[in-house]
């Protein structure tokens, strides 16, 4: 990372709108009206205000954000972005790197993430990371 490394801090819902538009500027972000509005990630953010983070330029600017989450059973990351401009520069890494020191200070065994098969570069992101790809499930959902 060159230059002054970013500070990493908790989420709050007053960043939504910078984080919901950094969501809309990253290439195969997916996001979904139900469950990325302001009124759902403010509740998400209640009940998960210690796994969600914001990484700050020395300017204030948002220039990335991890979304996390748990039951106090099983953990998992919903979006993790880093502002186009500030890739390569190690802010997501330090991004999970909080969010597993997080859950893991709460005692979870692991965290899952989900990315979409085609997202090659979010994939390889992941597998860097560490993430193993799992073939032994068959991720559904019943709208409700």
């Amino acid at each position: 990372m060159t230059g002054p490394a970013p500070t990493i801090r908790r989420m709050k819902i007053e960043d939504y709108p910078l984080v919901y538009g950094l969501w809309t500027r990253c290439t195969g972000f997916t996001m979904r009206d139900i469950d990325d509005s302001e009124d759902a990630i403010k509740t998400f953010l209640k009940r998960n205000p210690d796994t969600c983070f914001v990484a700050e330029d020395d300017g204030g600017r948002i220039i990335g954000a991890i979304l996390a989450g748990h039951d106090s059973r099983r953990s998992r990351i919903y979006h993790t972005a880093v502002d186009p401009d500030a890739r390569g520069m190690g802010i997501g890494s330090l991004l999970v790197g909080r969010v597993v020191e997080a859950l893991r200070a709460i005692g979870l065994p692991k965290v899952a993430v989900g990315v979409p098969t085609d997202n090659d570069a979010g994939n390889d992101f992941w597998e860097h990371q560490g993430f193993a790809v799992r073939d032994d499930l068959v991720y559904r959902e019943l709208p409700l």
